[in-house]
């Protein structure tokens, strides 16, 4: 019995995380999107303050997004660890 339930846990908490990764993975391309049309807005004046603050903006939130991506693969990998152990070949992948 404990045995399924650990396998039980551990698919559900494997949903939850690939779908946060997609989540995240898809805002990475939202901004790549966003920075293109910064860069289109200002293509003549691409060094004026506002086309620097605007592609500041997007970089930061992307920045945010990598911060993000970092913790949700931190929390699996000590999920991992916990559950299955640091040397099983789950943890690993």
């Amino acid at each position: 019995m404990a045995d399924n339930m650990g396998i039980k846990l551990g698919v559900e908490g494997e949903k939850e995380f690939k779908k946060s990764l997609a989540e995240i993975n898809q805002s990475f391309k939202v901004l790549g999107s966003e920075m293109k049309l910064v860069s289109s807005q200002f293509d003549k004046n691409d060094n004026s303050v506002q086309a620097l603050s605007a592609r500041n903006t997007v970089l930061n939130k992307e920045i945010d997004a990598q911060k993000q991506k970092i913790e949700t693969l931190r929390q699996a990998l000590a999920n991992a660890s916990e559950s299955f152990g640091e040397t099983d070949r789950r943890t690993q992948s």
